[in-house]
């Protein structure tokens, strides 16, 4: 299921953001900011709530796809598509809020 959601995914090397492109129960698509990491290392990714412990199985780039250790639950899928179906307006609410909270002086940068 092609998904385009921010997340985190926690490396050998630490963690950092990332981009979950495709999930199924038995593993994900993932994009970084920097190179890959090897084949065969393994990885947390978290996404919305939904963690899950895998090994890289191949890269390409910035690119790389993660077989999960145990399949991840049907319904936290279904839960991260609903997610997606909804996130360009999830996200411009949330922009909405931090914008109204700085101008009312209840969030600093």
């Amino acid at each position: 299921m092609r998904l385009g959601l921010p997340g985190k995914v926690i490396l050998v090397t630490g963690h950092e953001p990332c981009q979950l492109d495709d999930l199924s129960q038995t593993g994900a698509c993932v994009t970084v900011a920097k190179e890959a990491p090897p084949v065969g290392d393994s990885a947390v990714l978290m996404v919305n709530g939904v963690e899950a412990f895998g090994t890289v199985v191949w890269r390409r780039g910035a690119r790389f796809g993660l077989c999960f250790d145990e399949p991840v639950a049907k319904d936290d899928v279904v839960r991260l598509r609903a997610i997606h179906d909804h996130f360009e307006s999830l996200e411009s609410d949330r922009q909405l809020r931090h914008a109204r909270e700085f101008v009312q002086g209840r969030r600093v940068y």
